[in-house]
C-alpha cells in the first residue's frame, strides 16, 4: 500500500533535472499544477498583466525546484536576472514547456489570445 509521500510524489509528477553548467549542476522542473496555471492564467488576464519577461518570471518561479518539489525562487529574485543570466533563463523556459507539454506555439497564442488591445514591445 502507498504511504502518504508516496501519494504526494504521484499526484505531483515526476520532476525533471536540467543540467545548468553556468550553475555547476542541475536544476529541477517540477510539473505545474492546477492552481500554478490559474494562477499564470489570472496574470494573463489582470489588468497590471505582466510583460513577457515578467510572465517568464512567474513560469520559472512555478517551475524551478529542488529534489523535493521545493521551490526555488519568487519572481522578484528571477526579475534580478534581466540582462545577466537571459540564455539560462531562455533554456529553462523551454525545458518547463516541453516537461509540461506546453509547446512555444500554445505559450505565443494563449499570450496573444489575451491581450485587449494594441500593445508595445518591450523588448
Amino acid at each position: 500500500m502507498l504511504d502518504r509521500e508516496q501519494v504526494r510524489k504521484a499526484i505531483r509528477g515526476p520532476i525533471k533535472t536540467v543540467d545548468v553548467p553556468e550553475w555547476g549542476g542541475e536544476v529541477g522542473i517540477r510539473k505545474l499544477s492546477a492552481d500554478d496555471l490559474m494562477r499564470l492564467r489570472e496574470l494573463l488576464h489582470s489588468e497590471q498583466k505582466p510583460d513577457d519577461f515578467g510572465m517568464s518570471c512567474e513560469l520559472l518561479s512555478l517551475a524551478l525546484c529542488d529534489n523535493d518539489g521545493n521551490r526555488l525562487f519568487d519572481p522578484v529574485e528571477l526579475r534580478d536576472w534581466d540582462g545577466q543570466q537571459a540564455d539560462v533563463m531562455g533554456r529553462l523556459i523551454e525545458a518547463t514547456q516541453s516537461h509540461n507539454g506546453v509547446s512555444e506555439a500554445a505559450s505565443e497564442a494563449t499570450r496573444k489570445n489575451s491581450e485587449s488591445g494594441p500593445t508595445s514591445d518591450s523588448t
